[in-house]
């Protein structure tokens, strides 16, 4: 059981890392460029879902956490179902997705976009 807690603490870490470092370099890399429109309705959107997916990291760090300190308990972790799915599935979607860009453009998704000014 040790190992169970173990493995969803690891795979809940990469989650955090993955949903709080992406969009924080996307903001920051495309601010002025959202700042450009005469309608300031776009950065507040995107200023808005970065506050979501800066909620979703700090879910994934308490879930880790949680994993780490419950690892030996019998009666399972205590994690709902679904944090333990979305965490997983999209950990490993965003991963395989990142591995096939390296693979075919030989640069780093999400980390190489450019604004278009």
């Amino acid at each position: 059981m040790a190992i169970k807690g173990i493995g969803w603490g690891i795979v809940f870490l990469f989650t955090a890392i993955i949903y709080g470092t992406i969009p924080t370099f996307l903001i920051i890399r495309f601010w002025v460029w959202l700042n450009s429109f005469p309608v300031y309705t776009l950065s507040l959107f995107m200023l808005f879902l970065w506050i979501v997916a800066l909620i979703v990291v700090l879910i994934y760090i308490v879930a880790m956490a949680r994993a780490f300190v419950q690892r030996k308990n019998e009666e399972g972790l205590g994690i709902p179902r679904g944090v333990k799915g979305f965490g997983l599935i999209s950990t490993v979607i965003l991963l395989v997705f990142m591995l096939i860009w390296y693979l075919i453009f030989g640069q780093i998704a999400f980390f190489s976009m450019v604004p278009p000014i």
